[in-house]
């Protein structure tokens, strides 16, 4: 992603065909001197002082090609690190700044926007100014290798938006907050689109703290559940099967009940067409395979489907870094040859 400068003067890519990246700061020429040695492929880096933004909006705001080539926003907040809250609130909540980044934050609605403030020390301040999600901030320093972080952050919040009914996919996860916040996105998703979700929890995530978390999305589960949207099922409860043997010498058993699974995902998917809804996706977190040690049985069962099926069914296969870091180069293969979306 990242070149030199003398290679991206040799290439004949038109700037109309890149992305921008817009960076407000009263700070350009240390950008321009941190970033002139490098161009990102297929992005231009737009900086624009803070002073003259709103005349830039005005602009902007009349040309649906520039608003379409936008990739992300991002604001530099070049707060002094010294100052108290009381006068960064009277700095920062009534004066032009904040009207500016109010109007910023309209205009750019449909774009992702980060906040660069001076360190973490601040962050606390910032968040009590209800400006933005902590998600959403970083500090300084901040170099071209922290934007092209920034394009990978933006581009895996649009993964959810590419996949659609028929793809079999893969993600992995490195946090359990990550994978919640993807599944509330990946229901949302499916709610626009009146198609039917299914969330299969580790056993891990009680469904009250679920719940909590669609809250905050204005997620009613209740309402959502009645309306046939809404399914929550625990992974383990859905795919395996416990043989209990009585006994002291004898072992109970653990596996994948693949034929009742199949069954169950069959009885879903007539249901979802019959209640008037465009199809079945599924945000499957596969934690419970690796715990009970059935890592050969799910490669195989993952193998059954390919990775574009021939119902209006979209499988999510959510794995934690760690579980995909325990397997073999061929079990790899075969999990990346199975999907028609692999981001690991």
């Amino acid at each position: 992603m990242l070149e030199p400068v003398e290679n991206h003067n040799n290439q004949e890519n038109s700037n109309n065909k890149k992305k921008t990246i817009l960076l407000v700061t009263n700070n350009i020429q240390h950008y321009q001197q941190n970033f002139n040695n490098y161009n990102i492929h297929n992005y231009d880096i737009t900086l624009v002082n803070w002073n003259d933004i709103l005349t830039f909006i005005i602009h902007f705001d009349h040309d649906n090609n520039e608003r379409k080539n936008i990739e992300l926003v991002i604001l530099d907040i070049s707060m002094p690190v010294a100052v108290e809250y009381t006068k960064i609130s009277q700095l920062y909540l009534t004066t032009t700044t904040t009207t500016t980044i109010k109007e910023i934050k309209k205009i750019f609605s449909d774009k992702r926007i980060f906040f660069l403030i001076p360190s973490q020390s601040m962050i606390e301040i910032f968040l009590s100014m209800e400006i933005s999600k902590k998600e959403d901030i970083r500090t300084q320093p901040f170099s071209v290798f922290d934007i092209i972080d920034l394009i990978s952050t933006t581009k895996k919040k649009e993964r959810l938006y590419q996949i659609q009914l028929h793809d079999h996919t893969i993600q992995t996860y490195s946090s359990m907050d990550d994978k919640i916040k993807d599944a509330i996105k990946f229901l949302k998703i499916g709610i626009e689109n009146n198609e039917t979700t299914v969330l299969l929890l580790d056993k891990n995530i009680q469904e009250s703290y679920l719940q909590s978390q669609m809250a905050l999305h204005d997620i009613n589960i209740s309402k959502f559940r009645n309306d046939k949207l809404l399914n929550i099922s625990y992974s383990e409860d859905w795919y395996l099967l416990f043989n209990q043997k009585k006994g002291s010498n004898k072992k109970n058993t653990v596996r994948i009940d693949s034929e009742q699974v199949n069954i169950k995902w069959n009885s879903l998917i007539e249901e979802s067409i019959n209640n008037g809804k465009k199809g079945l996706r599924v945000f499957s977190m596969m934690d419970c395979f690796f715990e009970y040690g059935l890592v050969d049985e799910l490669i195989d069962y993952e193998c059954i489907r390919p990775p574009k099926l021939n119902k209006p069914f979209l499988a999510f296969c959510a794995y934690k870094d760690k579980h995909i870091a325990q397997l073999s180069e061929d079990q790899i293969r075969r999990l990346v040859l199975t999907h028609s979306s692999v981001w690991i």
